[in-house]
């Protein structure tokens, strides 16, 4: 990845060679072995993703004003990602700013597609920018930083329903332009809850701007919510088998949940031998037979381990510490899906799944 992030810094603007050299940096530092695996992963996908973009960038056959948009959000991004390595940034708000920017840089694709309506790239680009710079100058944490996880989840439910079932090709072309009442809501609210995401953390701001900022901004994430519920009642089942339903559920799950809320939630299930140590990251999930899932995880004594887990047990384990609205509003997009999914076939096979499995997304 560094290869390519130096191949790139010879062909884009001046301005951006900082960026590209924060970047590179940044990877270099994410390599060290008591890095999280998770927060490694996020700097290296929005690495990937901003590195792509600078190709975007650099490509002479780019519209001049997407080229600027993309530029602008390159710079914000990577100073987001910076601000999450600094020393005395705690570990819990820093892997939310790196698994924030990871979902902002999803959007990028969007952004640069000319396919996409005018309209469509200009509010997602300014979602983006915003986003960033709040979790920036928040570090990730506090009220602001919390409420960059929920806004993200609007960034997914937007990708998702731009990208076919498949995930190949582009499902944009025109849809969002005559797409859904819901959708152009999602959108407007998530812009509006941005801007007073940005104008909450703006270190020029007074005290009182602020706090009148934070208010609104309380105010715009709950109408946001409403259309994220509703943008969640829409999506269709994912029509994937439990197995790996249950692997989608689970790696979403270990980006979004604190490894506080993971380690409390899943004491019952986790093996002695990772009790003894202590969990710093369970970081993924995957399916080896549709009643089992293998776990992998990174202990307090930095190293990595792994254990086959009962799909039943952690479902049911998730549902009682993640409730069915954070699904929609924190999780979102095809991912809270699969946890609905996942607790579907389970009840079809009388096992109870908290609030998951009789949910009509509908709170």
């Amino acid at each position: 990845m560094t290869a390519t992030l130096n191949a790139r810094r010879d062909d884009v603007p001046e301005e951006l060679k900082s960026s590209v050299d924060s970047l590179t940096g940044m990877l270099r530092a994410v390599a060290a072995p008591e890095t999280t695996p998770q927060d490694r992963g996020a700097v290296t996908e929005s690495a990937e993703a901003l590195a792509s973009t600078l190709g975007v960038i650099a490509d002479a056959g780019t519209p001049g004003g997407v080229r600027d948009q993309l530029t602008r959000l390159v710079k914000q991004v990577t100073a987001a990602l910076e601000a999450g390595q600094e020393p005395d940034v705690p570990a819990e708000d820093r892997s939310r700013l790196f698994m924030v920017s990871t979902r902002t840089t999803s959007a990028l694709d969007m952004i640069a597609d000319t396919d996409t309506p005018q309209k469509v790239r200009k509010q997602l680009a300014t979602i983006v920018e915003d986003l960033n710079y709040a979790m920036e100058h928040t570090n990730g944490g506090g009220e602001t930083g919390r409420t960059g996880v929920t806004l993200s989840a609007s960034i997914v439910y937007l990708v998702d329903s731009a990208r076919p079932q498949d995930g190949t090709g582009s499902n944009m072309t025109g849809q969002q332009e005559s797409g859904s009442g819901n959708q152009r809501e999602l959108l407007n609210r998530s812009e509006q809850t941005g801007r007073e995401m940005r104008r909450a953390s703006d270190p020029d701001s007074s005290q009182e701007e602020q706090s009148e900022a934070r208010g609104e901004m309380r105010r715009q994430t709950a109408r946001m919510k409403d259309e994220q519920r509703k943008a969640a009642a829409e999506q269709e089942s994912t029509n994937a088998p439990l197995g790996d339903a249950a692997e989608g559920c689970a790696n979403a799950i270990f980006k979004i949940v604190s490894e506080r809320r993971l380690s409390n939630g899943l004491k019952d299930l986790t093996p002695q031998s990772w009790d003894s140590v202590g969990v710093k990251d369970f970081w993924k999930a995957s399916s080896d037979e549709k009643s089992m899932l293998d776990i992998r995880a990174f202990l307090r004594n930095d190293r990595n381990t792994h254990a086959p887990f009962v799909v039943a047990d952690l479902i049911v384990s998730f549902a009682d510490f993640v409730r069915v609205d954070e699904l929609n509003t924190d999780i979102g997009g095809r991912s809270a899906a699969h946890c609905k999914q996942s607790a579907q076939y389970l009840e079809d096979r009388g096992v109870i799944v908290g609030d998951w499995g009789d949910s009509d997304d509908s709170e």
